[in-house]
C-alpha cells in the first residue's frame, strides 16, 4: 500500500512509466517497510494500515509511489523490493532520497540515447526516436532535442550544462571579488533548435561574438552551405532588431514579363501576359469591379502573409531535419494528424 505519510502528492507520468514497465519491468527495486513497524512510527495511521493487511496487504510504500502505481497500472504481479526494519526517520529518509537522486546532465542523456539509437537487437534492427521515447517514458521531442545536442562545439555542450548545473543549483559563482567574469548559459531548447543547426563555424563565430544571438537564430534557418555571417553594416543588435519594421509589407516588384501596373483603372479590359500565355480579357459587368489582375499562386519558394501568424519556417535539408522541425512545431495531436494524412 502507498504511505499515508508521501510528501509527493500528485503522481506524474504514470502512463509512460506504465509503459516502460510492460516492455522492460522495474529496474530499480521499492523500498517498502513492514505495517507492524510503519505503525510503531505512525500509529495516527494505525486503522488504516490494519484495513488494507486485512485485504492482504504485506508492506507499506517507503521509496516508489509512482513505481506502484504504474505497476499496477501496467497490470504486474511481481515487482523487486528492499525491506526495511529500522528507519531512523521515514520523513528526512524521503527527503534525502529525492533531494540525492542525481540525475545525468543533458549532454550525458544525449549520449546515452545516441547510445541507445546505435544498439541492434537479434535481428538487427534498432530502435527509432519514438520507440526509444516509449521506451524510457519520455517525449519525442525530447530524445531528439538531446540528441541534436551532440551537434555542438564543445564549449556551447559546456554552455547547456551549465545551464543544468545552475538550475540543480550546483553552479558556483565565480570566484573573485567582482564576479565579474560571465559564463555562458543555454537552455536546452534553444540550443537543440537554433544552434545545433548551424555549422560548426558559425558556432565558433557565435562563441567569438562574431554572429549575435538574433543572427544565429536568422542563419540556423539556411541550409549549410549558406550560412555566413550577415553584414550588419555597424549596427549593433538592438539596431539590427528594432530597425525592421515587418507591419508594412512592400509590395511585389513585377515580373520580368509583365509592365508595371498603372495605378488608375484601364478604360478597357487589357489582357494580362502570363508565363501560360496572354490572359484573356473577361468584359466589364460592373463598374466598381477592380480591374488588377488576380494574384499568381504562391510556389514552394515564395513567402504569403496570412491572416493567422504562421508558427515558423521550416528550412528542409533532409528527411531527419524535416521530423525534427516538424517535432518542435507540432503537439502530439498534430503530429499523429500529420501521420495520417501522409499515409492516406
Amino acid at each position: 500500500m502507498s504511505s499515508p505519510e508521501n510528501g509527493r502528492k500528485k503522481l506524474l507520468k504514470i502512463d509512460e512509466l506504465a509503459d516502460t514497465l510492460r516492455t522492460d519491468g522495474m529496474n530499480t527495486a521499492m523500498t517498502v517497510i513492514p505495517p507492524d513497524v510503519y505503525v510503531e512510527l505512525y500509529p495516527q495511521h494505525r486503522e488504516a494500515v490494519e484495513a488494507r493487511v486485512a485485504e492482504g496487504v504485506l508492506f507499506v510504500v517507503h521509496h516508489g509511489h509512482r513505481r506502484l502505481a504504474a505497476a499496477l497500472k501496467a497490470g504486474l504481479t511481481e515487482v523487486p523490493i528492499l525491506v526495511r526494519r529500522e528507519v531512523p526517520s521515514l520523513r528526512i529518509a524521503a527527503i534525502q532520497e529525492n533531494l540525492q537522486r542525481m540525475g545525468l546532465n543533458p549532454i550525458e542523456e544525449a549520449l546515452e540515447f545516441q547510445g541507445a539509437l546505435d544498439e541492434k537487437d537479434r535481428t538487427g534492427k534498432g530502435l527509432s526516436q519514438r520507440e526509444l521515447a516509449k521506451r524510457v517514458g519520455c517525449s519525442q521531442t525530447y530524445v531528439s532535442h538531446r540528441i541534436a545536442l551532440l551537434r555542438l562545439v564543445p564549449a556551447l555542450q559546456q554552455a547547456v550544462i551549465d545551464h543544468w548545473l545552475k538550475e540543480q543549483q550546483l553552479l558556483e559563482a565565480p570566484e573573485g571579488p567582482s564576479n565579474s567574469e560571465a559564463r555562458l548559459l543555454l537552455p536546452v531548447r534553444e540550443a537543440a533548435i537554433v544552434y545545433s543547426r548551424l555549422r560548426p563555424d558559425m558556432q565558433e563565430a557565435f562563441m567569438g561574438g562574431e554572429l549575435s544571438s538574433a543572427d544565429a537564430a536568422e542563419v540556423s534557418k539556411l541550409p549549410a552551405e549558406q550560412q555566413a555571417i550577415p553584414a550588419n553594416d555597424g549596427v549593433g543588435d538592438c539596431g539590427a532588431i528594432t530597425t525592421r519594421e515587418p507591419e508594412t509589407a512592400p509590395l511585389p516588384e513585377p515580373r520580368a514579363s509583365e509592365p508595371p501596373q498603372a495605378t488608375a483603372a484601364p478604360t478597357a479590359p487589357q489582357a494580362q501576359p502570363t508565363a501560360s500565355g496572354p490572359r484573356v480579357p473577361q468584359p466589364s459587368t460592373n463598374t466598381e469591379t477592380s480591374t488588377a489582375p488576380a494574384p499568381e499562386p504562391a510556389t514552394a519558394s515564395t513567402s504569403v502573409a496570412t491572416a493567422e501568424e504562421p508558427r515558423g519556417v521550416i528550412v528542409v535539408r533532409s528527411v531527419e531535419d524535416l521530423a525534427l522541425s516538424i517535432a518542435d512545431l507540432l503537439d502530439e495531436p498534430e503530429i499523429e494528424q500529420l501521420k495520417a494524412l501522409l499515409s492516406a
